[in-house]
């Protein structure tokens, strides 16, 4: 082990590497905030699918021969379930994001509380353990000292 002292006092350097690292997650927290917040074309965007759909269908109706009725009703009816899968993959994946959302919202609430009660916590050890050290001085002043011809040592 080496004889030399670290060149700080190893709490204050323990305080600094703390908000240090909070101030990481705080800046981390930030961003992740930013990337996850309701933006305005996602809303848009569900417009621009339903209009591109009916585009993408009046388009395959029109442009399909007709040789045999039968050949064309397939093919409209399978770009219908395209249309519809694909919109419903899309809603999906909103739903998704909106519920992952509210989850990070209920979590960052939760970890703020939980942060604030173990502040609360760190201070009351700090209290208790003043507390404990002025009864520990009282009883040290209070006690009698041991006599060395005590015969009951």
């Amino acid at each position: 082990m080496s004889d030399l002292l670290p060149p700080r006092d190893p709490k204050m350097l323990l305080r600094e590497m703390t908000a240090r690292i909070k101030i990481k997650d705080i800046a981390r927290l930030a961003k992740l905030r930013d990337r996850v917040t309701v933006k305005w074309y996602e809303s848009a965007l569900v417009g621009l699918l339903f209009v591109a759909s009916l585009t993408f269908l009046a388009v395959v109706l029109r442009l399909l021969p007709r040789p045999h009725p039968l050949v064309y009703y397939f093919v409209a009816g399978s770009s219908i379930a395209l249309i519809l899968i694909v919109t419903a993959v899309l809603e999906f994946l909103l739903r998704k994001f909106h519920a992952m959302r509210r989850l990070y919202e209920h979590q960052s609430r939760l970890i703020e509380e939980l942060d604030k009660e173990l502040a609360q916590l760190r201070h009351q050890i700090t209290e208790l353990l003043q507390q404990t050290s002025t009864e520990k001085e009282g009883e040290n002043e209070r006690a009698p000292t041991a006599r060395p011809d005590d015969p009951a040592r």
